[in-house]
């Protein structure tokens, strides 16, 4: 009986120990399983890139809410900054220039950024063209006379291009029956310079013009009348010897403000009328003017001078060389302030 009982009770010890073995086996072999998926899923390669999906269809209200993370964006290359583009200029060996610091407001000119008298061929007279003149000289010493014709008005704007390899230069002349006077040319050139412009005023107390030469070279000379010129009006900037028209029968006030080593700008009334003797040409002021306003000026060098323009003409300036820079500001005239 007592041999009967302990194995009994043997025999229930061992089933307990082999109940609790087999509980541990099926634990293990779950972590197992739970270890190899996720070894799986961490072994797959990383998203770089998403394709386009079609839309997923909804998900029922019954179902469980499932946080999604959204992957980050691909990251994109900088690109490089793009390269300032070049300055421009007239020839690659002329860079453009560095401009002084103004931080104290005070005026001053731009200068040109490379050559500014980049002039083509001489330009020649076509066939029925009226008001330019142009010819050739040959190898010697020649000088050619001709009448002017001239366009409507009593002010004439003349453009003259020469070019030469020995010495060419165009003057005016008056020649009349009971006058004749040589004047002051209006362009020179050596063979040193070898190919020029200018652009002055002419008058009708010239009746001809004159081209004196030695050695091969052209030359043309075209005339337009003061409403086919460029009108001063506002702030206007430039370089070289030019003529613009005064269009504003009112006066004005010109703030000029040149540099060149020896300039002039003077104002030339539409009359047409420039005597010796007097900076005016007899045409009355208007009242409230002064009885001697400043009509022109002088200068070497930098300078700034405010002239009066009492009436419509033009004003010539002039400057030494095609890059020395000037600036124009028209400004209604006002009067000089009374003294208190």
């Amino acid at each position: 009986m007592g041999f009967a009982l302990g194995c009994l009770v043997t025999a229930s010890a061992l089933w307990r120990l082999t109940l609790s073995a087999a509980r541990q086996a099926a634990g293990s072999a779950a972590r197992a399983e739970a270890a190899a998926l996720k070894a799986a899923g961490s072994d797959a390669d990383p998203v770089t890139a998403i394709a386009a999906t079609p839309a997923a269809a909804p998900v029922p209200a019954a179902a469980p809410a499932v946080a999604v993370s959204k992957p980050a964006p691909p990251v994109k290359a900088a690109r490089p900054a793009p390269t300032p583009p070049r300055p421009r200029s007239t020839t690659d060996s002329a860079p453009a220039p560095v401009l002084p610091p103004a931080e104290d407001g005070l005026p001053r000119l731009r200068p040109a950024s490379g050559p500014s008298d980049k002039r083509g061929p001489v330009p020649r007279q076509r066939a029925g063209e009226r008001f330019h003149f142009s010819g050739r000289c040959e190898d010697g010493e020649a000088e050619y006379e001709f009448p002017i014709e001239w366009p409507e008005g009593a002010l004439t704007v003349a453009q003259i291009e020469v070019s030469t390899k020995g010495y060419l230069s165009i003057s005016p002349m008056t020649r009349t029956l009971d006058r004749i006077e040589s004047h002051s040319s209006l362009i020179y050139l050596s063979s040193s310079d070898k190919r020029k412009g200018v652009r002055t005023v002419l008058t009708h107390d010239f009746t001809h013009l004159s081209v004196d030469s030695r050695g091969v070279g052209e030359w043309s000379v075209r005339l337009y009348g003061s409403d086919e010129i460029d009108e001063l009006t506002g702030t206007m900037e430039g370089y070289g010897s030019t003529v613009l028209a005064v269009r504003q029968d009112l006066p004005v006030s010109c703030v000029t403000h040149v540099k060149s080593s020896s300039w002039s700008a003077e104002f030339i009334c539409a009359c047409g009328r420039i005597p010796k003797s007097s900076r005016n040409c007899g045409c009355p002021n208007p009242p409230g003017l002064p009885s001697s306003p400043t009509l022109g000026a002088w200068e070497s060098g930098e300078a700034l001078r405010t002239l009066l323009f009492p009436r419509a003409g033009v004003l010539k300036l002039r400057t030494n060389k095609p890059s020395d820079p000037w600036r124009l500001e028209v400004r209604p005239y006002t009067g000089k302030p009374k003294a208190r």
